[in-house]
This record gives structure tokens, C-alpha cells and sequence, in this order.
């Protein structure tokens, strides 16, 4: 995917496309936003936009996307592990971490000139698992960068950057996917039909890698069966709610899922209990959310709503334990009311 069509982040392209081709572009950047929202191909976008050698419409804001650089850092965008441009360089983490070798391997190559291209770029992903060594390492050569190399760093979880190396970035701020266009996206690229993108889109939470990962998610496939287990558990009982957790956790990778899914059955709730007359996100469950919302105030709700943004926060700085995450959650979101301790959600002691 070329810089200039990503979806959804028309602000961002433009910022890019003027710096590059007014020559103000900035030596670091920081790509910041939700996971799976663009950031890697709008990172390997504009690598490919700076170093673009062929003719467009409009020189230095629009790549070609056939030159040689253009196609080889295409070929790097499809493929993490690919290293088909010699001057743009993946960090990716090797395990659970970047480690501080492979840091020093790439800046071994800083100091000097790119071997084909007008720059060379060094694109970290994600720069937020980096080691601190590496962080350290990377710090020294962003306070005094070469003239010819840009650094992008991409992060779904900057509060766990090193304050400093934020500061010597310049922030690209990427929001969700506005859900229209996250379905014309699906149709026109992945080749969905209109009914399925428009069935999982609203989970999907503004990213097309959540998009493409709800295709086959077991969650998903479960979904009627964990919602009418969820309404069927009297709050308070804490054996039930503990085997839901079970259950869930038996799925695998299912809690970005799971909270999405619970998020809109207690907006659903919520709206049945303060009488809005809207379509619901789990409409055909009208009956069950009814009878179930009228055992909870609109406050109730609204602190079990706190519960899952408070979780969700959490989980996007910390590593927690799956299955001691999704008990926790659930105990909270199905306790009496009163019970629903906001901060019990994602405890820090528990950082595996």
C-alpha cells in the first residue's frame, strides 16, 4: 500500500507528503495509535514515497509505486522478515524483546551514506518491547542523528517508551478507522462480501487487523453461546463467573474480543435502561439484555463500563496473564452492584 492510499488517515498523509516534499522532514518519527490501524504500511509508505525515483502527478507527495525502490519496499511492507531494499532496515523483535545486538547491528550502519537511496530508514516495530540497552543505544544516535537516515518507531503502547526517546520524535498520531470506510476498505482490498464486513466491523474497533483477525475467530464463533451464558449468571456468583472465564480463556488470544464484544452489551444494557430508543450492537438479543438490565441502575452500568475501559488501558501498556485477566474481569463486571471495583481490573503486580 502506497502513502497516499491508506485509508482513514488523511491527516497524517498530508503531514508527511508536505514534509517531504518542502524537505522539512523530521529525522525520528513516532507512529502512534491503535494496533492494526495502518501504521506499518504507512511507515514503509513513506520510505518508499521519500526514495521514489519514477514519475507521478505529483512529485514528492505521491509515489509511483513501480520504480525499484517503490517495489522492493513494498515487498518489505507484505513481509517483516523480507530484506529486499538494503537501505531500509526492519527492527522487529526477536522473541518477546528487541535486544540491544540487534540495535547495534543496524546503527553499525548509521554512520554511513545510504548504498541506493536518497535515505535510509530505520523502521522499528514495535519500538515499545525494545530493551532497555537497546532503548539506550537507539537514544544516543537520536540526539545526533546522520544527515541521511530517518528513524520511524511505531507503538500501540507509547506510555512504555523511554520519555526521551519521545521526545526527540515527532508524533504521527493514528486514530481508529471510521467504521464506513473500514468496510469499503475490506470489500474493495480483501475482497469481503458487504454483509460480512458490515457483521464484524463494529468489533473490530476501528483496525483492520482486528478486521482480518475476526474472519476466523473462535470468539466470534462462539459469540451467541458466551453472551447467553454471560446474561444467565445471577451477579454475585462468582463459580459461574470464573467458568465463563474458563471457557473464554479456552479460546486463545480472545480478550481484545471478548472486552469489545462485552463493551457493547453493556452500552446495549444502558441504552434499554435509560429508555433510548436505538438499535442495539446485540439486537438480537433484545430479550435477554432487557430482563438482565433490569437488575442494574444506569450508575451500575456505567461502573462496569469504567471496569472495561479501565481494563483495556491496562492491557495496552502491560503484559497480564490471559486467564487471570478475563477472571478478574468478569468477577467485576457480573459482581452486585456496588461490587464492581474499577481498580482490581488489570492489577500491576501481575505483569508477567
Amino acid at each position: 500500500m502506497l502513502l497516499h492510499e491508506l485509508v482513514g488517515h488523511e491527516r497524517v498523509v498530508r503531514a508527511l507528503a508536505q514534509a517531504n516534499a518542502t524537505g522539512t522532514a523530521h529525522h525520528a518519527y513516532l507512529f502512534q495509535g491503535p494496533a492494526g490501524v495502518g501504521k506499518r504500511q504507512a511507515a514503509f509508505g513513506f520510505a518508499a514515497l521519500v526514495n521514489c525515483t519514477g514519475d507521478s502527478a505529483e512529485p514528492g507527495r505521491i509515489a509511483c509505486g513501480t520504480c525499484r525502490h517503490c517495489r522492493r519496499i513494498a515487498t518489505m511492507a507484505r513481509d517483516p522478515e523480507a530484506t529486499a531494499h538494503p537501505d531500509v532496515l526492519s527492527l522487529v523483535p526477536d522473541g518477546r524483546t528487541i535486544k540491544i545486538a540487534q540495535v547495534r547491528d543496524v546503527l553499525r550502519m548509521v554512520p554511513f551514506p545510504p548504498i541506493e537511496a536518497r535515505f535510509r530508514f530505520v523502521i522499528i516495530d514495535p519500538a515499545d518491547v525494545l530493551g532497555e540497552e537497546a532503548a539506550n543505544a537507539l537514544l544516543k544516535t537520536l540526539e545526533e542523528p546522520p544527515s541521511r537516515t530517518r528513524f520511524i518507531l511505531l507503538s500501540s503502547r507509547p506510555a512504555a517508551l523511554l520519555t526521551t526517546i519521545k521526545s526527540r520524535c515527532q508524533r504521527m498520531v493514528f486514530g481508529r478507522i471510521p467504521d464506513d470506510a473500514l468496510v469499503e476498505l475490506l470489500v474493495d482490498a480483501h475482497g469481503w462480501s458487504r454483509a460480512q464486513a458490515e457483521r464484524l466491523v463494529p468489533v473490530a474497533d476501528g483496525s483492520v487487523g482486528a478486521a482480518l483477525a475476526l474472519e476466523g475467530d473462535p470468539v466470534m464463533a462462539a459469540r451467541d453461546e458466551i453472551m447467553a451464558r454471560f446474561l444467565g449468571i445471577t451477579l454475585g456468583d462468582r463459580g459461574a463467573s470464573l467458568a465463563l472465564a474458563a471457557k473464554i480463556a479456552e479460546h486463545g488470544g480472545a480478550r481484545d474480543t471478548i472486552i469489545n464484544l462485552l463493551e457493547r452489551l453493556l452500552r446495549d444494557a444502558l441504552l434499554i435502561r435509560l429508555g433510548v430508543p436505538q438499535r442495539l450492537f446485540h439486537e438480537d438479543l433484545r430479550p435477554a439484555i432487557t430482563e438482565w438490565a433490569a437488575r442494574i441502575s444506569a450508575p451500575s452500568l456505567l461502573a462496569r463500563l469504567e471496569v472495561l475501559a479501565e481494563t483495556r488501558r491496562g492491557l495496552a501498556v502491560y503484559y497480564t496473564n490471559p486467564r487471570l485477566t478475563l477472571e478478574r474481569l468478569l468477577l467485576a463486571l457480573l459482581a452486585p452492584p456496588g461490587g464492581e471495583g474499577v481498580r482490581a481490573a488489570v492489577p500491576r503486580h501481575e505483569v508477567l
